[in-house]
């Protein structure tokens, strides 16, 4: 199984970038035609047809992934399915609590000025799949691992390395309509907002100044985590 954060790890400098080095000596251009099987996890996680969707949840939240393969029940592995956060997330229904008692605080953030290369590395790092842009003090965007991976496919190559390929600033390939929502909001929103736009996650922010951010994941620990007395 191959994820985006995978092709990124692979193509961005994290520890899979240790196979351009070794097997195209470190020629990014015949590594960027490289099998899938040179990248993709040998060893996936994946459920059976019996699992229970908190089985699904438990994965999704531990280990950063957007879709898990359902198998057979039997030794043959068979995919038969797949299963998506999309799958299992909550209607979006008014659930009484507030975006910023579910929001992470502690967000990690790029400047408009940041090397992809470096956005990467973070990414890969702390298994992030979207950073929030900051420009004095201010949200200024949104940079995702399909952002990197949309420029990447447009093969405006400046050279044979990854560094010299992913030179390019972040704010050249950033999203600069930035979909956020508001710290008083309802959780449920961000659910309508996941459904309505594809996305897994959204700037938390007041007055233009980023708060937060929430993801699907959060929900996910909210909804069918422990609740709290």
């Amino acid at each position: 199984m191959a994820r985006a954060i995978d092709i990124i790890d692979f193509l961005g400098g994290g520890e899979k970038y240790n196979i351009i080095e070794k097997d195209y000596g470190g020629n990014f251009l015949s590594a960027i035609n490289a099998p899938i099987i040179k990248l993709m996890n040998k060893n996936p996680v994946f459920l059976g047809k019996k699992a229970s969707v908190q089985d699904a949840v438990g994965i999704i939240t531990s280990q950063h992934t957007s879709c898990i393969p359902i198998v057979d029940d039997d030794d043959s592995r068979k995919v038969v399915a797949i299963v998506t956060e999309r799958d299992i997330l909550p209607p979006a229904v008014d659930f009484g609590v507030k975006i910023k008692d579910v929001m992470q605080t502690d967000v990690i953030t790029s400047s408009p000025g940041m090397m992809l290369s470096d956005v990467s590395k973070i990414m890969v790092r702390n298994g992030l799949r979207r950073l929030p842009v900051v420009q004095l003090e201010k949200l200024a965007g949104v940079i995702t691992v399909f952002d990197i991976l949309g420029y990447l496919e447009k093969g405006s190559y400046k050279g044979i390395n990854a560094e010299e390929n992913l030179s390019v600033r972040v704010e050249d390939i950033m999203q600069p309509e930035v979909i956020s929502v508001s710290p008083a909001q309802d959780m449920g929103d961000v659910c309508r907002l996941v459904r309505e736009t594809g996305f897994g996650g959204f700037p938390v922010a007041s007055d233009g100044r980023l708060d937060g951010i929430i993801t699907t994941t959060d929900v996910f620990a909210w909804v069918y985590g422990p609740k709290k007395a």
